[in-house]
């Protein structure tokens, strides 16, 4: 069994995770962050190149906003992209996520993981959010055995337009019932989102 393998029941019967849908943002102090003109430039241009594959769209859609928010928050999280995360092969936690942003910077060693992100194989969000769960879960393992644990860890599901976050905390997956999107009319919205997850790591591990 692998990430991909999940359902949302096996996180449950497995793990006793229970999924919980709610408006995971709207209550919180977000501030829109305005995209620069390169990100806009990246994003534009990827329009003109076809965007079949999911290494295209990884490349083309996801990645520079990712890059945008590792300089926003001036290089302090490392982005690892396309890394085997084997954390528990008995539980079935195994597998290569699509991308991992850790607290610890410069090093090639994934270290302390709190976020996972998860590319849509199609264009539906849905389909991804067991996986990202269980990475989520895997995440929170490994900081745990790795002596740094971290009670909360949030994901994403993104087709490289949509993006849909979760929180795992506890025995609750929470998914946010919104949608955040990257076209140039709503992507200060999606990047404040990704800024606030990047300022609760910082202010939590003061």
């Amino acid at each position: 069994m692998a990430y991909s393998d999940f359902t949302l029941r096996d996180l449950e019967t497995k793990f006793g995770i229970q999924e919980e849908r709610i408006r995971l943002f709207s209550k919180l102090s977000v501030a829109d962050v305005q995209p620069t003109p390169w990100l806009l430039n990246e994003l534009e241009e990827s329009e003109e190149i076809p965007n079949l594959s999911e290494k295209s769209k990884s490349e083309l859609m996801i990645s520079p906003v990712f890059k945008e928010l590792w300089r926003n928050t001036e290089k302090s999280f490392n982005l690892f992209s396309g890394y085997t995360f084997d954390v528990d092969k008995k539980l079935g936690l195994t597998g290569v996520c699509d991308y991992l942003l850790t607290q610890k910077p410069r090093t090639s060693i994934i270290k302390s993981p709190v976020f996972c992100a998860v590319e849509a194989k199609s264009r539906a969000i849905e389909e991804g959010v067991a996986q990202a769960g269980s990475e989520m879960l895997a995440a929170r393992i490994f900081n745990e055995r790795e002596g740094n644990p971290t009670p909360v860890v949030f994901g994403c599901v993104t087709n490289g337009v949509d993006w849909g976050f979760l929180k795992l905390e506890e025995d609750r997956l929470i998914v946010d019932i919104d949608r955040y999107y990257s076209d140039k009319f709503a992507l200060h919205k999606l990047l404040g989102v990704l800024q606030y997850i990047v300022d609760f790591y910082k202010k939590n591990n003061k």
